[in-house]
């Protein structure tokens, strides 16, 4: 598989916070907006297993981070 984000700035594994890589917030973002029609599918259960794990705070803040992403690119 290719390394689309080698050299760039952003960090793919921190969710929030300077280095964070924008498409991570909008990725577990996308994961909370659809989490209801997503669990009917076996094969997201990994990843929303690991959405359970985030903390209720860190959640709302990628949330917010998410929404205003959105909010950038529709603006556009």
């Amino acid at each position: 598989m290719s390394n689309y984000c080698d050299g760039c700035r952003y960090d793919p594994s921190e969710r929030l916070g300077d280095d964070a890589c924008p498409f991570t917030a909008l990725y577990w973002g996308f994961l909370m907006r659809h989490e209801d029609s997503l669990s009917r599918n076996p094969r997201m259960g990994l990843q929303l297993h690991n959405l359970h794990r985030i903390p209720d705070d860190e959640r709302q803040a990628i949330r917010s981070k998410a929404a205003g992403l959105r909010d950038q690119l529709t603006a556009k």
